[in-house]
């Protein structure tokens, strides 16, 4: 068995001659449809001469009395409900955000390698002399010495203290 005519198909049929498809023959849920879109494509006329006859007043009323049946229920009852959904989404949110953010990574401030490098330059500089190099830093100490004319050098206070 064919399926139903769709509305489109009812539609067209209607500007065509009744005997013309043989679903509607035999299928009466389709010809009780196809009868009720006639019938009110046949009233159609008549109420389009009702609303022309209505004035401006008429109209305004009727706006009035829709916008107040559809803002007023509607904002009373939809407030609470607003309300509560507005209040779970900020806890779910919240809930969200405090059990999967990571703990902050301590922040580490960005070294620059020269500085570091002087710093390790000056510690090995500042660090015990290996025995080895010993009389190599007498001597670097020395030499630091003299260039500084009235400073002694160690030598020089040893061999002025043996002179006493």
């Amino acid at each position: 068995m064919k399926q139903h005519l769709s509305d489109e198909e009812l539609s067209e049929l209607l500007l065509a001659p009744p005997a013309s498809n043989a679903h509607l023959a035999t299928c009466a849920s389709c010809r009780t449809e196809q009868d009720r879109m006639r019938r009110i494509l046949g009233e159609l006329p008549s109420l389009a001469r009702v609303v022309a006859h209505n004035t401006d007043t008429f109209w305004e009323k009727q706006r009035t009395a829709i916008l107040a049946d559809i803002v007023a229920p509607q904002s009373r009852k939809q407030f609470p409900i607003l309300v509560w959904t507005l209040g779970v989404a900020v806890l779910v949110v919240a809930g969200l955000l405090l059990s999967t953010a990571p703990a902050p990574a301590p922040t580490r401030a960005e070294t620059d390698p020269d500085h570091e490098l002087m710093i390790q330059l000056e510690r090995t500089l500042q660090s015990a002399v290996p025995q080895a190099l010993e009389p190599a830093a007498l001597l670097a100490r020395e030499i630091t010495q003299n260039a500084q004319p009235n400073s002694l050098s160690p030598v020089q206070k040893k061999e002025s203290s043996h002179e006493n």
